[in-house]
């Protein structure tokens, strides 16, 4: 529980009267976690600064977070609260039937009972969507993380936990269709990633690695409906961690699936891939006995519902295998949903999120014997009020609870306040 006398209110008036920005962040390959929050600034959907070609779209974000488990150990739970800012400086730029986007966000962290190495995170996006008179749409990407708190970028499945220690990370990403009739098209996706690690945990838990992934994907392109496109598409995956001594760590993976995205009904909304993916760990699979390499049902995405205009539903779901640190096991399985509930009535709004999700590993554990599976439980839930259009304030509590042998399970409540002023 918060301890109320403990509470700075000067700073937190100061810094902000109260907003929630809780949940886990869903995206591509797992339900990411990042200190129980998204990093990004919330949008408070005000039209945009025209400056020249650029739409200009800033904001800031100032807030107060309680933990009553910092470092999600099981044994030694540290409590700490975290003064922040964040600022969002974003430029759009429309170009006919494309756009250009540049993102960037710092983020400045007071910690009350915590000295982390820098008090800094830095994100920045930039992205771009072309469209050609020829049938040629064109997509890429460019993202940059220099921080230490969002873990779910390197692990999207979970295992990783907040530790202090820094990384980077980089990410390039290029998306090509070509529709050669009004129904069927062509589609190439390929992507990169690195993460490199500086430093040591300040909590003295378990690091990480660095790493180089390198993802490819090729398939056909079907107009089901003027509201809905499938593809069918092999995918290709490459693993790769840096030092020879995680060796056993490097794999790479094939898969064939189907993907739909658009609308299914006037309310139900898709964008979902499920399909079958193998995995080929050869120094994992020689180096361990036991060892199985993953195979199986994959799949990842989300449904949603409009609920009227004033509310809507979404269930996101999510199998398949994720690069472990873990004893000797290369990779655990992650099968999980999240159901996310948003309701706007003007000024008030509420958000509530329930996330269920195991993590399976096939190899026992070195010391006990025990194969290991974590069964994760996060529940938040949060009200906002707009006091403007470009000033709102909000408030949330999130529940984490991760069920493991120890000592990898824990319980952490957050509980946030923020206020947000932009757009």
């Amino acid at each position: 529980m918060v301890d109320l006398s403990r509470v700075d209110f000067k700073t937190v008036i100061l810094v902000g009267l109260a907003v929630m920005a809780f949940a886990v962040v869903g995206g591509a390959q797992g339900f990411q976690m990042s200190l129980g929050r998204s990093m990004e600034v919330p949008s408070q959907g005000n039209e945009p600064i025209a400056v020249g070609p650029f739409l200009f779209s800033p904001a800031l974000q100032l807030g107060w977070e309680n933990h009553s488990n910092l470092w999600r150990s099981s044994s030694d739970p540290v409590e700490d609260e975290i003064n922040v800012a964040r600022l969002r400086l974003l430029f759009e730029v429309p170009i006919r039937e494309s756009f250009v986007r540049i993102s960037y966000n710092p983020q400045y962290r007071d910690f009350k009972n915590t000295v982390l190495r820098s008090k800094w995170e830095h994100y920045l996006k930039v992205s771009g969507d072309f469209e050609f008179s020829n049938g040629l749409t064109l997509g890429v990407d460019y993202s940059f993380i220099d921080g230490d708190s969002s873990v779910g970028e390197v692990d999207p499945g979970g295992e990783l936990v907040f530790n202090g220690q820094r990384f980077s990370r980089h990410h390039f990403g290029v998306n090509a269709g070509y529709w050669f009739s009004s129904t069927d098209g062509l589609s190439f996706n390929v992507a990169t990633t690195k993460v490199d690690w500086r430093g040591e945990p300040v909590s003295g838990t378990e690091s990480w690695f660095d790493y180089t992934q390198t993802t490819a994907r090729a398939g056909w392109l079907h107009q089901l409906s003027p509201t809905l496109v499938m593809d069918v598409s092999l995918d290709h995956r490459d693993y790769e961690p840096d030092a020879v001594t995680d060796g056993m760590r490097e794999y790479s993976g094939n898969g064939l699936t189907v993907g739909f995205r658009g609308q299914l009904t006037e309310v139900v909304s898709t964008e979902m891939r499920f399909g079958y993916a193998e995995t080929d760990f050869s120094a994992g699979a020689s180096a361990v006995p036991g060892f199985e390499d993953f195979s199986g049902l994959v799949f990842d995405g989300n449904i949603t519902w409009a609920l009227g205009s004033e509310s809507k539903l979404r269930l996101d779901l999510l199998r398949g295998p994720f690069a472990s640190n873990y004893d000797f096991n290369s990779y655990y399985t992650a099968t999980g949903g999240r159901l996310l509930f948003d309701v706007d009535r003007g000024r008030f709004f509420g958000q509530a999120r329930v996330r269920l999700q195991t993590n399976s590993y096939g190899i026992p554990d070195s010391i006990t014997g025990v194969k290991r599976s974590d069964d994760l439980r996060i529940l938040s839930a949060g009200v906002g009020f707009r006091f403007t259009e470009k000033l709102s304030v909000r408030a949330a509590y999130s529940h984490e609870d991760r069920e493991s042998p120890d000592p990898y399970g824990y319980v952490n409540d957050i509980f946030l306040l923020d206020l947000i002023l932009g757009y």
